[in-house]
């Protein structure tokens, strides 16, 4: 494979080899530490290369840039979370916001930093909830049985959407590993929020039924 430019090289194709992820796994630690000592947009191609002793080809052959290298990892950490989430919902545990706490503790705090800011998490935090949403759609409408698809798609903005402004903040106010105060107050207001749509619920399709709005009282 040629890459063009100054350091032109050619590279047999073996990233799946030990060597290769040896030192992929290289770029991305010296990469978390630059992170510690500086800005995102201040770490350079030639930063990296220096510190794990590689050539700028060695690492163009791996990513396109230091912005590329982050994505990566912020999309490692959003498929960690995913992975996690639909796991726990298989075996019962529907607390969400403990789950994803869980793993951002035990992850790279700056990535975790990088990746939920206020500038970029809201994007991050809303592709990881879309694609927990079908997942976690059968449980959810077994658990609140007067759930239809319409009132679980604005219960789940809802819940999701509190869960992200609490995650961003808690980034922002310097990630404290204490969580258990946050959790069980989110936890309280999730579940007063669930009694109350499913309160709401039968009111809504009686009053639906009566105006019409309801397809399904409608007559073939």
């Amino acid at each position: 494979m040629i890459f063009p430019g100054k350091w032109m090289v050619k590279i047999v194709d073996m990233k799946s080899s030990s060597k290769a992820v040896q030192t992929k796994s290289k770029i991305k630690q010296t990469f978390m530490d630059l992170l510690r000592q500086k800005k995102l947009e201040d770490i350079t191609v030639t930063d990296i290369c220096k510190e794990v002793c590689i050539t700028r080809g060695t690492f163009y052959y791996y990513y396109q840039s230091a912005v590329s290298l982050m994505d990566e990892l912020k999309n490692e950490l959003a498929q960690e979370i995913i992975a996690v989430i639909k796991l726990r919902f298989k075996d019962g545990d529907w607390n969400i916001l403990p789950i994803i706490f869980e793993i951002l503790k035990k992850n790279d705090p700056e990535i975790v930093r990088v990746t939920l800011n206020k500038t970029n998490g809201y994007q991050c935090v809303g592709r990881i909830f879309a694609s927990l949403k079908e997942a976690v759609r059968p449980t959810l409408m077994y658990k609140i049985d007067t759930l239809n698809g319409e009132s679980f798609d604005y219960l789940y903005s809802y819940i999701t959407s509190g869960i992200s402004g609490v995650l961003i903040l808690w980034v922002e106010k310097g990630m404290n590993p204490e969580t258990r105060v946050i959790e069980k107050s989110m936890i309280k207001m999730i579940n007063r929020s669930q009694q109350q749509m499913a309160n709401e619920i039968p009111e809504l399709n009686t009053f639906k039924q009566k105006i019409g709005l309801d397809s399904s009282s409608k007559q073939k």
